[in-house]
């Protein structure tokens, strides 16, 4: 069941001055509203959409409910994790079922692997598969482990070492390739690849190698979908004392003598907006980093050379998505399909030629998300698109659309005949719903060069302003994001979490 939230009515205004303020309620803007209220800061969480999550946001057609995006949560239900601490911490009552197998891969050749959520039995079925890369698979993931630990230590916890020098330039290409000579098994090895929105010869080693092992802690779906934990945050939010505000445009971060002192929006219903100024000495961006800067600060504070440094850093690509509500279907029949769907070798295509889609099936792990003997299909496609080269979007998504059922149709007899619902969504789509800048993905990229230092942190660049999410340090993905919420939280009360 999905928890309800109350949120200020659409024709109330919030009080005039809070201990801060939160604009966009992502899980980086709802983790943070979270730890604030629960340490008694006064605090009012802004949302522009009319539900809370961004990414991790749902809905509903037909009885069919759908993730709006993100469909997996990596460590999020051990409770022996970071984040499945903090969770605990909080007391948010999500329920999570453990994905087991992690994940599948279809291959060129017609053969297909699932990654199994044991760690052991994985290094074994590989060293089986590929037994003339056998030592090298130990050598790989030894140095894997280590650098788990490591990027921990440096990204998460903000520490120093000099052992991960050697390694922090590297990308997973590179990487992969001191090691290992069979295609196929760099392939596998970079097969969910597009979790990162970014080719294997532009992500980190060190950030892949945290990912990669963090499968195996446990990788989680929310019962009841993304929504159900979205809505779960921002209930207990709410029961903590915080104030939610749905449907509001912030159209400007008020600065005075070179501090924050609060946030000027747009509320109300459509033909009946309002202008409400809301004081408070902190804000808070959740939302995308350069629209934070030049449309809600503008250059007039910060200066023409810090908004250019800005737009220079790459983005993760975008991902064109499918939702679709199957009925008369069990679900053994798309078990089969799971997985990504390789059309070539080589992982760097992936944004382009070389992945047909990844095909997801919520109601494997949660079949209360469609009416009973019913299905949910999600197709997703991480993708380059040259955003401001493409003149007609409709068309665009239209030619995306035949490409996925045509090859659906080939997948799974009588597809199309049982389709009660059909919806899809573009890059354009996604920053419409989230503001984020063409439709990233997952924010900036996860390039040895825009990571640590030269990402830019939770501080912002006025006094009294913070960044959280996959916009600032340590980088895109839930956990990530979990962590920069913390760190903002704990730069404000100057209290360690955990």
């Amino acid at each position: 069941m999905i928890r309800r939230i109350k949120g200020i009515g659409i024709h109330d205004d919030p009080a005039p001055e809070y201990d801060a303020v939160i604009i966009g309620a992502g899980i980086g803007g709802l983790i943070s509203a979270n730890l604030l209220a629960q340490a008694g800061v006064k605090t009012l969480l802004i949302e522009q959409h009319y539900v809370v999550g961004g990414y991790c946001s749902a809905f509903s057609r037909k009885g069919f409910h759908f993730d709006a995006a993100s469909h997996f949560y990596p460590l999020l239900g051990n409770r022996e994790s970071m984040t499945g601490k903090l969770l605990e911490k909080l007391g948010i009552p999500t329920e999570w079922v453990k994905m087991d197998p992690v994940d599948h891969f279809h291959f060129p050749d017609g053969t297909r692997y699932s990654v199994p959520a044991d760690f052991d039995r994985y290094l074994n079925e590989l060293k089986e598969m590929f037994p003339k890369e056998s030592a090298n698979l130990d050598a790989f993931f030894t140095e894997v482990r280590t650098l788990y630990l490591l990027g921990l230590l440096v990204y998460f916890r903000g520490k120093t070492t000099d052992r991960l020098d050697a390694y922090k330039d590297q990308t997973l290409r590179e990487a992969l390739d001191r090691y290992f000579s069979s295609r196929k098994l760099k392939l596998l090895l970079t097969a969910d690849c597009p979790h990162w929105g970014s080719p294997p010869k532009r992500i980190s080693y060190v950030f892949d190698s945290m990912l990669r092992l963090s499968y195996f802690l446990g990788n989680y779906y929310p019962k009841g979908g993304s929504q159900a934990f979205s809505n779960d945050l921002a209930a207990r939010f709410e029961e903590a004392g915080g104030d939610l505000l749905l449907r509001a445009d912030v159209s400007r971060i008020v600065i005075e003598k070179d501090a924050v002192t609060g946030v000027e929006m747009e509320l109300g219903p459509v033909n009946k907006r309002r202008r409400v100024v809301v004081r408070s000495p902190v804000v808070i961006s959740n939302a995308d980093i350069i629209q934070t800067a030049s449309r809600l600060i503008g250059e007039e504070y910060l200066g023409s050379d810090y908004i250019e440094r800005l737009k220079s850093f790459r983005t993760s690509y975008p991902c064109y998505l499918m939702h679709i509500g199957l009925k008369d279907t069990e679900k053994e029949e798309l078990a089969e399909a799971q997985g990504y769907h390789w059309r070539e070798w080589d992982p760097e295509n992936f944004g382009t030629t070389g992945l047909k889609f990844k095909f997801f099936v919520p109601t494997m792990f949660d079949p209360s998300v469609a009416p009973e003997g019913s299905q949910v299909v999600i197709i997703q496609k991480a993708m380059s698109v040259d955003y401001d080269a493409v003149d007609d979007w409709d068309e665009h998504k239209a030619e995306l659309d035949r490409m996925v059922l045509r090859n659906l149709n080939k997948l799974i007899p009588r597809f199309s005949e049982r389709v009660v619902v059909q919806m899809s969504a573009s890059a354009k789509t996604s920053q419409r719903y989230t503001l984020n800048q063409c439709g990233s993905m997952l924010g900036w990229e996860m390039s040895p060069d825009q990571l640590g230092s030269d990402r830019p942190g939770i501080s912002g660049p006025v006094s009294g302003l913070y960044q959280a999410g996959h916009w600032t340090k340590p980088g895109g993905g839930i956990t990530p994001v979990i962590v920069s919420a913390m760190g903002v939280a704990e730069a404000i009360t100057k209290n360690r979490i955990l």
